[in-house]
This record gives structure tokens, C-alpha cells and sequence, in this order.
């Protein structure tokens, strides 16, 4: 066969590969001289080790990350930082994760990172865009310690929120990893999750104010059906007190409409004998024990009226 007999096969190999083929692949449609000749010449180039794409074609976005896992072969999935940017959690920055079955060894490279795990054939695995990917749960305990340490609690507490994870997934993903760094402060903002924090600004809330140990438990996005036949969250609620708290963030409940909202959502809920108490984000973090302060009196006050009732 002449050389152009050999770069068509090679060629066909690509278009049917994403673009992308092991050496192994090359191997098996060409000789081993003639594929070390396509990659001495850059008409093949290499993406990760032993895995190439042709000149021309850089492998960039998914087909990179899907280059990655052809590198680490066998039963691999995409892990870690790079798992929560294929799920929309964050953008893609750093290395290519991937996690490999505990029993396999396969090396990385600069721009690659290979992590082995024992229970990888059993994972919550998932395919997103076409690959394959650990559950978003999982992603977010993978990552938790890789993360700068103050983005790790919003990027839980946001991508539980957005993507609506339970919080007993995330507590069954932290489990299999006791001794993952940070591993006390991911249960902790696994627990605010559980708790109905949508928002770091809300966990900050309830972890200066609301959960202080001379106030009695909250409950977080207590659910009321309502007369009106809306279904309304309630911040934080003591049910036995039929008390609310609502916070209100500086960006928000600023405009006339927004001001008339929470006064008919405010009537809305009296209407069912709940009181409504409402603070800034701004004042629960600049002055908690006023605010907790305010909230203890009341809640002293509406549990007396209620018993007298």
C-alpha cells in the first residue's frame, strides 16, 4: 500500500473516532512504522499519552475530555472538577480528572490527572453530552477538597439548589469518602442542605443566628400550602410558634413591586396565623445577636399567646 493508501485508512480511523485514536487503534489499521512515521512528521498529534488527533483538528472542549478517557481506557469516568463542569456546576479550568477502577494503574500527565477508586464498578455514574461522568453528587464530594476553600460550601449549597440534589445523596456520596480533606465541613454544609439552605448568604444566616443554641431549632423552606393555592417557602419557620423569619437579600425586595409582594405574601400567610419577621442579609451578618435577640422575644411572645389561646 502507498503512503496515501495508509493516511486514508488512518484518516477514516479519525472521522469514525470523535477525531481521536489510541495508539492501539493506529496499530491495528497501519503499521507500527507508518503510525510513528504520521507522529514524527505532526501529522498525528499527541492529546494525552498514547492517545493522538490529526494536525489541524486540536482536540479542545469535549473532544479533549473525551480524549482523556480513551487515555485512561477500560472502566473510566470523568471526575472531580471536570465532572461538576460537564454537569453546568462550573467552568472547566486545571487538568482533565478521570477516575479508574482501584484495581488498574494508569499514569497521568501534566495536563491529566488519574484517580483510582475501589467501588468505581458500583459509582453513581452517569453520560452527559456523550460521556461518561460520576453523579453530580458525587462530583461535588470528589471535588470538595480541590476547590479553593471559599468556594466549596456555595458551590455545594448552589448546585443542590439548582439541580435539586437530595440531601441524602450528597450524605451517601460523603459516607464513601470519610477521609476526604475538609471531610467535617462537608458534612456541615451537607446538614445546611438538608436544613432548606438555598444560598451561602442563608447558610451564613443560619449558622451566625438561627442555630445559636439559645434559640430552639428552625426549620429551613418549610413548605405551607396557602388559601390562595400557592405553595409558599418560609426562610425559616418554628412551627410550634407559627413564626417566620424571611430574609431579604440587598439586591432583592427593593421596588415598589417587590415591597407589594412580600406585603400580600406577608397577608397571605397572617390569614393562616403566622407571624412574619423579616431581615436583611446585611443584618443578620452585621449585628446577629440583635437580631437573634428580636427573634427570641417574639418567639417567646407567640408561643405564650398560643398555649393561652
Amino acid at each position: 500500500m502507498t503512503d496515501h493508501d495508509w493516511r486514508a485508512r488512518i484518516d477514516a480511523l479519525l472521522r469514525r473516532q470523535h477525531g481521536l485514536a489510541t495508539r492501539q487503534d493506529l496499530l491495528a489499521v497501519a503499521p507500527a512504522g507508518i503510525v510513528d512515521n504520521h507522529i514524527a512528521s505532526g501529522r498525528l498529534q499527541r492529546v494525552f499519552p498514547h492517545v493522538y488527533t490529526a494536525r489541524g483538528n486540536p482536540a479542545a472542549g469535549d473532544r479533549r475530555l473525551r480524549a482523556a478517557v480513551m487515555c485512561a481506557g477500560g472502566l473510566a469516568v470523568l471526575s472531580h472538577t471536570t465532572a461538576l463542569a460537564v454537569h453546568g456546576v462550573r467552568d472547566h479550568a486545571g487538568p482533565v480528572h478521570v477516575t479508574i477502577d482501584e484495581t488498574r494503574r494508569r499514569a497521568g500527565s501534566r495536563d491529566l490527572v488519574v484517580h483510582r477508586r475501589v467501588d468505581l464498578a458500583d459509582a453513581d455514574r452517569c453520560t452527559v453530552r456523550a460521556l461518561p461522568v460520576t453523579s453530580l453528587p458525587d462530583a461535588l464530594v470528589d471535588a470538595w477538597p480541590l476547590l479553593p476553600r471559599a468556594e466549596r460550601r456555595p458551590t455545594l449549597v448552589r448546585a443542590a439548589r439548582d439541580h435539586h440534589i437530595e440531601a441524602d445523596a450528597l450524605r451517601r456520596a460523603a459516607a464513601r469518602r470519610p477521609n476526604l480533606g475538609g471531610h467535617r465541613e462537608l458534612v456541615l454544609a451537607v446538614d445546611l442542605v438538608a436544613d432548606g439552605v438555598q444560598s451561602e448568604l442563608e447558610a451564613l444566616g443560619v449558622l451566625k443566628v438561627f442555630r445559636h443554641r439559645s434559640l430552639p431549632r428552625s426549620r429551613g423552606q418549610l413548605a405551607l400550602a396557602c388559601p390562595d393555592g400557592v405553595t409558599r417557602h418560609l426562610d425559616r419557620a418554628w412551627e410550634e410558634a407559627m413564626l417566620a423569619v424571611e430574609l431579604d437579600g440587598a439586591a432583592f425586595h427593593t421596588s415598589p413591586a417587590d415591597r407589594q409582594r412580600d406585603l400580600h405574601r406577608d397577608a397571605v400567610l397572617a390569614s393562616m396565623g403566622w407571624l412574619v419577621l423579616r431581615f436583611t442579609y446585611a443584618e443578620v451578618l452585621r449585628d446577629p445577636d440583635g437580631v437573634r435577640g428580636k427573634v427570641l422575644a417574639v418567639y417567646r411572645t407567640r408561643v405564650a399567646q398560643l398555649q393561652s389561646a
